[in-house]
């Protein structure tokens, strides 16, 4: 898979979710679909942060043990590889413009919602040519997130779509 491929769905899927024992508490055996949100929309809150300061143990906090991601081309990756990945990327990017996302849809199964999120990223971010460049991208995903006894925790991500790339304003 071509790196620039996966960043949409690698980065999407780290910014999916955050550090941090602060959880909307949700009374009862199930969450409701209002309570699912709002820890949904925190844990999303709280990884913004754990990205702009860069810390590799807060963005993983809040992945299930479990934890995969599914690329675009099929590739699945687990929790280690992501965290790998998510080292790689965090060491590669000089300083975060931009971090934005809104949640299209959310649909709650029992003790697990799935997400549907749009993201735009802008960042500066050392590139294969070793020069920092302007890097800007868009994609849209699937997050399959998990209620836990510590709060909501990403599972797992997938059907990656509508990827686009601008670097230094042009198509990569």
């Amino acid at each position: 898979m071509k790196t620039h491929a996966v960043v949409g769905l690698l980065v999407l899927g780290l910014l999916g979710c955050a550090s941090g024992s602060k959880h909307v508490a949700v009374t009862g055996d199930a969450p409701t679909l209002a309570e699912a949100r709002r820890g949904i929309e925190e844990g999303y809150r709280r990884n913004r942060a754990a990205f702009l300061a860069k810390d590799v143990k807060a963005v993983m906090a809040l992945r299930t043990d479990d934890f995969y991601a599914i690329g675009p081309d099929g590739t699945r990756r687990d929790r280690a590889a992501m965290e790998t990945y998510t080292v790689g990327l965090l060491n590669g990017i000089k300083r975060w413009i931009k971090i934005e996302f809104s949640v299209d849809s959310l649909a709650l199964d029992g003790r697990e919602a799935d997400a549907t999120l749009k993201q735009h990223l802008v960042r500066m971010a050392l590139r294969p040519d070793q020069k920092v460049h302007r890097v800007e991208t868009w994609v849209t995903q699937r997050e399959r997130w998990r209620w836990t006894a510590d709060g909501w925790k990403l599972a797992r991500v997938d059907q990656v779509r509508d990827q686009k790339r601008l670097v230094d304003g042009r198509p990569d």
